[in-house]
Formats: C-alpha cells, sequence, structure tokens
C-alpha cells in the first residue's frame, strides 16, 4: 500500500506544506522540535507536569462534516453526501473517501477545563507559596486559557459556513449499510497527517478485508479507542498557544509569551474510504442536521473563496431550510 515507512511531504498549498506519516498515529514528541509541545510539556511549566503518556480523554459522540455554500447546497438537493475527496497517502497513490471530525460535547470541555484548572491551581499555589501576596486567580487565568483551546473544540470552521452533524454510531451504521452491504466496517490506523498548525490523526473506516489497507495496524491507538459504541479520544496538545511561568528579577511571578507563542494543535478526522467503482457514500443528510457556524479568520480567504459572514450564512440557510420562516 504505502511506499515508504516514514514521513513524506505530500504537497504544498495554501495552507502551507502537509506532511504524512503512514500507519500511526505519532506524537508530538515522536515527529520532532518546533510547534510540537504536548499538554504536558509546556516550556516552563513544571507545574503541570503529568507523567509521561498521560493525557485528557474526552468521549465522542458526533463526527462534523464542515463545507461551504457549494457543498451544502449539492448535499441538501441529493438529500446525501455522495461527492467523495481524493486524499494522496503515498507516492503515487490517491484515495477516495469521505472525511468527518470529531466533536466534543461542550458540557464535557467545560468540566475537562474545570478539572485542569483545579490540577494547574493546586500546582500554583505550592511553586508560589511563599508569595501569598500575589493575585494567583489572575495568573491562573492567563495559565490555564491555553488549554482545551485549540480549533478542534471551538464552534468555527477551516472549511466552511456551514457544519453537518452526525452521531458516530449512526453514521458507521449507514457505512455498513450502503458500502459494506451488511457486513461489519474495519477501524484502523491510516496515518498522522502534519500541517503548519495542526497535527490530524486519522482513522480509516473501510468494508474488511481491502487490501489497500491490510498494512494498517487496527484500532486502538493511543489517540483513539472504541469500546463497543463508546469511542473515547485522547489528544496530546489541546491548545496553539504557549504561555509559561516565569518569575521577574523583583521576584514576582507572571505568566508570559515565549517565542515562538505558537504551537501545533491535534485533532482526529474519519476517513470513510469509498471504493473507486461506486464513489459515494449516501448517507441521509437533511436540515436537522445542518447548523450554521463562524468560520476561522484565518481561513477566510482561501479558495473557492465561498467565505459568509454569519449573518449571510443564517440567511442563506433561511433559504434553503426554512424559506417561510424566521430563523
Amino acid at each position: 500500500m504505502f511506499t515508504t515507512a516514514q514521513w513524506q511531504r505530500i504537497k504544498s498549498g495554501f495552507r502551507g506544506p502537509e506532511d504524512f506519516y503512514p500507519l500511526k498515529h505519532v506524537s508530538h514528541r515522536e515527529w520532532g522540535r518546533g510547534f510540537t509541545l504536548p499538554d504536558s510539556a509546556l516550556l516552563g511549566i513544571n507545574i503541570d507536569a503529568p507523567k509521561e503518556g498521560e493525557r485528557t480523554a474526552f468521549s465522542i459522540t458526533n463526527l462534523v462534516h464542515a463545507t461551504d455554500s457549494n457543498g451544502v447546497q449539492g448535499i441538501l438537493a441529493d438529500q446525501c453526501l455522495k461527492k467523495a475527496n481524493i486524499k494522496q497517502i503515498g507516492e503515487d497513490l490517491k484515495v477516495l473517501f469521505s472525511w468527518w471530525s470529531v466533536q466534543v460535547n461542550q458540557e464535557e470541555i467545560e468540566m475537562k477545563r474545570k478539572d485542569r484548572r483545579d490540577t494547574v491551581g493546586k500546582r500554583l499555589r505550592q511553586t508560589t507559596k511563599e508569595d501569598s501576596d500575589q493575585d494567583l486567580e489572575s495568573l491562573l487565568d492567563s495559565l490555564v486559557g491555553q488549554y482545551i483551546s485549540s480549533p478542534a473544540f471551538l464552534e468555527k470552521s477551516n472549511y466552511g459556513n456551514f457544519k453537518f452533524t452526525y452521531n458516530v454510531n449512526d453514521l458507521i451504521d449507514e457505512y455498513k449499510k450502503s458500502v459494506c452491504k451488511g457486513k461489519e466496517p474495519e477501524f484502523s490506523v491510516l496515518g498522522t497527517f502534519k500541517y503548519d498548525c495542526e497535527m490530524m490523526h486519522t482513522v480509516a473506516v473501510h468494508p474488511p478485508a481491502v487490501k489497500l489497507f491490510e498494512k494498517c495496524p487496527p484500532l486502538p491507538s493511543e489517540v483513539i479507542s472504541r469500546e463497543g459504541t463508546k469511542w473515547i479520544w485522547k489528544p496530546e496538545s489541546t491548545g496553539s498557544e504557549i504561555r509559561v511561568l516565569r518569575k521577574d528579577g523583583d521576584g514576582k511571578w507572571r505568566v508570559a509569551d515565549c517565542y515562538p507563542d505558537s504551537r501545533r494543535w491535534d485533532f482526529v478526522s474519519f476517513a470513510f474510504y469509498l471504493p473507486d467503482e461506486k464513489p459515494e457514500f449516501p448517507v441521509p443528510l437533511e436540515c436537522k442536521h445542518l447548523t450554521v457556524c463562524e468560520m476561522e479568520w484565518s481561513q477566510r480567504f482561501r479558495p473557492p473563496y465561498t467565505y459568509m459572514s454569519r449573518p449571510e450564512a443564517e440567511e442563506f440557510y433561511r433559504s434553503l431550510c426554512c424559506p417561510d420562516k424566521d430563523l
């Protein structure tokens, strides 16, 4: 299947270079230096150093497919997602996939943020115990704001103003019926894609005994696992900023940016394999699955230039889904 056992440059484009490491969900430490710090190794934050391999776990109930105005029109017209995206995963090897990303429940995000704040706060008080006159709450606010704050946990999208949301197990059932012809799909570690500010760990969903994926390790990986119908995601880097705790020459503690002050964040995508002879995934998609979202500012001027403001996107949604009603 793959023509290399190490990472390879897939392409360079609007979003910068795209590198691919096949057959493995690569950790930030393994990939190399520069912008690849995990939560557990932020520079200067000795008060927040979990054991090696310790990660925050999030349960996954939904997957999302983000698209632009052109995409949403086509999907609603067909009442399903027919078109696949071609992805290069090796030299001269391009494969059709339907791409979906994990979505974390906002209530769970807030719960995990609280847990992180409690842990960091305890260690902060231990570290600064001789400086009780300082505003520790202000230090804590500045320090913990970088955790669980990456685009993977935001409602914004890099790919358009519209999101189709589907329960992960319902989506797998639809794939089982339509593409696997009733057989149980398999879940394999396709590999890791690296961008300037992102690392995407990819799960290949495919029918059994597809030769293309015979070298791919089956799940679980350190990043994502499945127990029955329960999916667990354990990201290593949950933020896109680096802020560190330092002590000034006057003996006062402060939280400051460092150089570089940004780092890669990671997320998981499910790549549903679509055979060349029938490159469709006829999962039912209707207005009840659709929501409007903001588009990430840095991606608004990427081709095909279909960015909409929030009011424009909401008006477009009304024209498609409820032309006779107010949103």
